[in-house]
């Protein structure tokens, strides 16, 4: 079966790339070439309408887009509007533009007798942050969710000389990550 269909796409390939039957083949004999007369002038003809070439295009892109729910809460008007979280993994650009670490307030090496606390810049939206610790093979080790932009982790999570990293995102209402990217900076526990 296998051998069929490897046959037939080769002939089907074959047939699409081959010449039409009229042509002949190109030879590796050389042919002799008719000598060009160069002292007549070629007459040039006016040069006709371009053709366009109707090439199909590509198909359109999805655009994300924040859909408008109007919704109906008994005992109030019906003029208050909610507005849909976008899907999980979109950007809301204008909560995210800011989301950075606080590296002013935020540490990164520490003693075994003080945990060490790390700061980000709030997002006003965010319902909640997710917190990972990582190890430095990248894997995450630990997680927990912060309702503040700043985090201290326990001490028993590390182990001396060893290097962590820790990164934040924020999360909305329904749980769902808000933004693309995560922000951290490694953690060296001394």
């Amino acid at each position: 079966m296998k051998k069929r269909f490897a046959v037939l796409v080769v002939l089907v390939a074959l047939a699409g790339c081959g010449q039409p039957a009229e042509q002949s083949l190109p030879t590796l004999i050389p042919t002799p070439v008719q000598a060009i007369d160069t002292e007549t002038p070629i007459p040039v003809e006016p040069s006709a309408t371009p053709v366009l070439v109707d090439r199909p295009t590509l198909p359109p892109t999805w655009t994300p887009a924040v859909q408008i729910v109007e919704t109906a809460v008994p005992g109030e008007p019906t003029t208050d509007v909610n507005v849909q979280s976008q899907p999980q993994g979109l950007p809301t650009l204008v909560a995210c533009g800011g989301f950075t670490v606080d590296r002013e307030r935020s540490v990164t090496t520490f003693t075994r007798d003080t945990p060490p606390t790390v700061f980000w810049t709030a997002v006003p939206t965010a319902a909640r942050y997710r917190i990972g610790l990582l190890n430095d093979k990248g894997e995450e080790i630990f997680s927990d969710y912060s309702l503040e932009n700043s985090y201290t982790f326990r001490l028993d999570l590390f182990e001396r000389n060893q290097r962590y990293a820790w990164e934040v995102y924020p999360e909305d209402v329904l749980n769902q990550q808000m933004c693309l990217i995560k922000v951290g900076l490694e953690l060296f526990p001394q």
